[in-house]
């Protein structure tokens, strides 16, 4: 309890909680096998014993699962790594995760080989062929 944890996989209509929420253990009942939590903006949710194997520490999360939430302070090690990941994509994405504070560690070169670098990862997921697959199955 007390520990921050962020929603993975959980889709449930009505409770208004989405993947990548992060709430906290604010109780657990043992006897009724629920634990109840907190999210950051104030909202509560049950949740099922069974429903807690979809929950994931959260004391540090990668950016891309950072996307789409804030943050009262963000910490961002700076290591070195394959070009394609270090881009000024992701440093913005980092830095405007925060509300308040941006604490940046790590060496100089690699955030200005960052800020430099405006090429991003293509994604290569098929989803066109198979949405096209899909729509001949179903002949739309």
């Amino acid at each position: 309890m007390g520990d921050p944890w962020k929603i993975r996989n959980i889709v449930e209509k009505g409770v208004g909680v989405f993947n990548g929420d992060t709430g906290v253990i604010r109780e657990i009942n043992e006897f009724s096998e629920l634990a109840l939590v907190e999210f950051e903006d104030g909202r509560w949710a049950e949740y099922s014993f069974k429903q807690l194997e979809e929950l994931e520490l959260a004391y540090a999360i990668t950016i891309h699962k950072s996307q789409g939430s804030e943050y009262p302070a963000v910490v961002m090690p700076l290591l070195s790594g394959p070009r394609m990941l270090l881009n000024r994509n992701l440093l913005y994405t980092a830095v405007t995760r925060a509300r308040k504070c941006v604490t940046i560690v790590g060496s100089p070169e690699t955030f200005g080989e960052m800020i430099k670098n405006e090429k991003q990862q293509m994604r290569f997921s098929s989803l066109d062929v198979r949405i096209r697959e899909l729509c001949e199955e179903e002949e739309l």
